[in-house]
C-alpha cells in the first residue's frame, strides 16, 4: 500500500461512533415495527444510513489537522488515482459476475430473473439519472466516505491488508443487523435473520471487502473508487436482481474473485508484488503466504511430531534448523529439549518474526535463538555447535548446496547428526540420490532413511 502522508485514523474510534450513530436512528424504527417506506421510519433509514458518513465527518473535523483534511479531499475528489485497470473493474466486474451466475444457475435449471427494473428504465429512460442518484446516495457514497475512505487505512496501519479487510468486513456486515429487523428492507423482506440467505450475506460481505481494500490499494488509496465499486454493485444488482438460488452462485464466484487476488496480489498489501510469483516458483518460500506453511493439512504429509521423532533429540540437544519458515516444525522440536537450544536462521526476517511468535505463544520462546543470515554463506557459529541440524524443503532453494552441507559439518559436532527431508509440491525438490550424493562429498555418512521417494527424510551422521 502507498504511504499514508498523514496520521492513520483510529478505526476503533470510528466503529464505535458509525454503529451508534446508525443503531441509534434505526432503533426506533426496528422496535416499533415500522415499514421503512413509512413515515417517520424512511426519514429515520435514510439517517442512519449516513451513520459511517457522519462518523468521518466528526473525526476529520476533530482532528484540526489540515493535511489530514487536505488528504481525505483528494482521495474523494481526485480521478487521476484511479488507473485504468481498476476502471475496467469498476464498470465490468460485478457486472460480469452477475451474468456468470445467471449462466451457471440457467445451466443447473434455476429461473432467469425477470429484469423488472431494467425494463422499467428503458420504458421510460429519462428516469435513469434520478435512479442512478438515488442508488448512489442511499448506499454507496455515505458508506464508503467511512468505511474504506476513513476506517480502512487506520486498520491497514495496524494489520495486513487481508486481516483489515476481513475485520472491516465482518463491522459492515454487523452495521447491518437492524435492517432485518425493519420490515420493508431487502434484509428483513428477502433475507431474513439466521436464515442461509442471511449467512450468504455475512459472508458475501466480508468476502466483498476484501476486493474493496484490493480496488483501493490499486487505486492508490482513492475513496471514489471504493465508492464507484460499491455503486457498480448495487446499481448492477438491482437491474439483475437474482433469484435466491442463483445469488448463492454469485457469492460462490465473489469468493473465488477475492481469493485469486490474496494469491496473485499477496495478502500483505493486496496490491501485487513479487510475492505471487515466489508462492508458485522457485527460490525461498514468500512471506505472504506463509499462512500455507501453517495449513494443517501439512500434517498429512509430515506432522511435526513425527518429524522429531526422526531427529534423535536428547533434552539437552544443541538444534540448529536452516530455513524454519514460520516455525511449523520448530514449535515441536523446542518442546523435546527442555534442557537444550534451538537455533533457528532463515533469511527473511519476517518468517522469523512468525516463527518467534509462535514459539513465544507456545511458551516455549526462551529455548530458541533467531538468527537472520543465509545459509548459503558461512554459518555464524563455532565448529562443532551443534548435535542436529535439520532441514525441510530447503535444500533446493540454497544456491550451493554443496557449500552450504560442508559449512553444516562445520558446525555438527563429531557423531552429530543432520537430517534433510524432501515433500511433494515444492518446487525446489531435490530427489532423494542427489541429497545422497551431495551429503556424501560434503563428509556424511548416510545412517537412516524414511518416507517414499517424494516424500522423505533421510538422517547422516558426520564422519570423522
Amino acid at each position: 500500500m502507498p504511504r499514508n502522508p498523514t496520521p492513520a485514523p483510529d478505526p476503533w474510534r470510528f466503529f464505535a461512533l458509525a454503529l451508534g450513530l446508525s443503531w441509534a436512528f434505526w432503533a426506533p424504527v426496528a422496535l416499533a415495527g415500522w415499514n421503512i417506506w413509512s413515515w417517520p421510519a424512511v426519514g429515520l433509514g435514510a439517517l442512519g444510513l449516513f451513520g459511517p458518513a457522519l462518523a468521518e465527518a466528526v473525526l476529520v473535523g476533530r482532528a484540526r489537522d489540515h493535511a489530514l483534511r487536505h488528504d481525505y479531499l483528494q482521495r474523494l475528489v481526485d480521478l487521476r488515482r484511479i488507473p485504468p485497470g481498476v476502471w475496467a473493474v469498476l464498470v465490468l466486474g460485478f457486472p460480469l459476475i452477475n451474468a456468470l451466475a445467471m449462466l451457471w444457475g440457467a445451466a443447473l435449471g434455476q429461473p432467469w430473473p425477470g429484469f423488472e427494473t431494467a425494463r422499467a428504465l428503458l420504458e421510460a429512460p429519462w428516469r435513469l439519472l434520478p435512479f442512478a442518484a438515488f442508488v448512489l446516495l442511499f448506499g454507496p457514497l455515505p458508506e464508503e466516505l467511512g468505511w474504506r475512505g476513513y476506517a480502512l487505512d487506520g486498520l491497514q496501519a495496524r494489520f495486513s491488508a487481508l486481516t483489515a479487510s476481513l475485520l472491516l468486513g465482518l463491522v459492515w456486515a454487523g452495521w447491518h443487523l437492524p435492517l432485518f429487523f425493519m420490515p420493508g428492507t431487502y434484509q428483513h423482506d428477502r433475507l431474513g435473520l439466521a436464515t442461509p440467505g442471511f449467512w450468504a450475506f455475512v459472508l458475501g460481505t466480508v468476502v466483498t471487502s476484501v476486493l474493496f481494500t484490493w480496488v483501493y490499494n490499486r487505486a492508490n488509496r482513492s475513496t471514489l473508487a471504493a465508492v464507484l465499486f460499491h455503486f457498480s454493485i448495487n446499481f448492477s444488482g438491482e437491474l439483475f436482481a437474482l433469484p435466491e438460488p442463483t445469488q448463492v452462485f454469485r457469492t460462490v464466484l465473489v469468493a473465488l474473485w477475492a481469493a485469486a487476488v490474496v494469491v496473485v496480489e499477496g495478502p500483505r498489501t493486496l496490491r501485487g508484488g513479487a510475492s505471487w510469483a515466489r508462492f508458485l516458483g522457485r527460490g525461498a518460500f514468500a512471506p505472504d503466504f506463509a499462512f500455507v506453511l501453517l495449513s494443517p493439512l501439512r500434517r498429512l504429509v509430515l506432522s511435526p511430531s513425527r518429524l522429531a521423532e526422526r531427529l534423535h533429540l536428547r533434552e539437552d540437544s544443541r538444534v540448529l534448523e536452516l530455513g524454519p519458515g514460520p516455525g511449523y516444525f520448530s514449535v515441536e522440536v523446542a518442546r523435546r529439549i527442555p534442557r537444550g537450544r534451538l537455533e533457528l536462521l532463515d533469511l527473511q526476517p519476517r518468517m522469523l518474526e512468525l516463527a518467534r511468535r509462535r514459539l513465544a505463544r507456545a511458551g516455549l520462546e526462551s529455548r530458541a535463538g533467531f538468527t537472520v543470515a543465509d545459509a548459503g554463506g558461512v554459518l555464524p557459529w563455532d565448529d562443532g555447535a551443534f548435535d542436529v541440524v535439520f532441514l525441510v524443503a530447503v535444500l533446493g532453494e540454497l544456491p550451493d548446496p554443496l557449500h552450504s552441507l560442508r559449512e553444516v559439518r562445520r558446525v555438527l559436532r563429531p557423531g552429530g547428526w543432520l537430517s534433510v527431508t524432501e515433500q511433494p509440491g515444492d518446487p525446489d525438490f531435490v530427489p532423494a540420490e542427489r541429497v545422497r550424493e551431495l551429503a556424501a562429498a560434503a563428509g556424511f555418512e548416510p545412517r537412516e532413511s524414511y518416507g517414499s521417494a517424494r516424500n522423505f527424510t533421510l538422517n547422516f551422521v558426520r564422519a570423522g
